[in-house]
């Protein structure tokens, strides 16, 4: 089961559905089923993931995204995956694993 990381993009959307004027708890509770999928296993069918070239601010790096939702207003995971890097200090435990870093999190772009 791979890791989960989060980009500091990821926290105001989560924020923005959880309290305020904007708050969703129903795309909140997909949101959440999706990110536990993710962790489970990032092919879930459930997902629809998919390869995502061109993910702006993320040009260069092999994107993927995955559903939260469809219908008009849909939401999406996007993320990357790939081994632990110890040096960089993201391995948990001291076991090098997959991780998949949320890159964003948000309507369908």
């Amino acid at each position: 089961m791979p890791t989960l990381y989060y980009t500091p993009a990821v926290a105001p959307a989560l924020a923005r559905l959880e309290k305020g004027r904007r708050a969703d708890a129903r795309r909140l509770r997909r949101v959440r089923r999706a990110l536990a999928r993710l962790a489970a296993d990032p092919h879930h069918p459930g997902l629809h993931s998919h390869r995502y070239p061109g993910l702006p601010g993320h040009e260069h790096t092999t994107a993927w995204t995955s559903y939260v939702d469809q219908g008009a207003g849909a939401w999406r995971l996007h993320w990357t995956w790939g081994l632990a890097d110890a040096s960089a200090g993201r391995s948990q435990g001291g076991t090098d694993g997959a991780v998949v870093t949320v890159l964003r999190v948000g309507p369908h772009l």
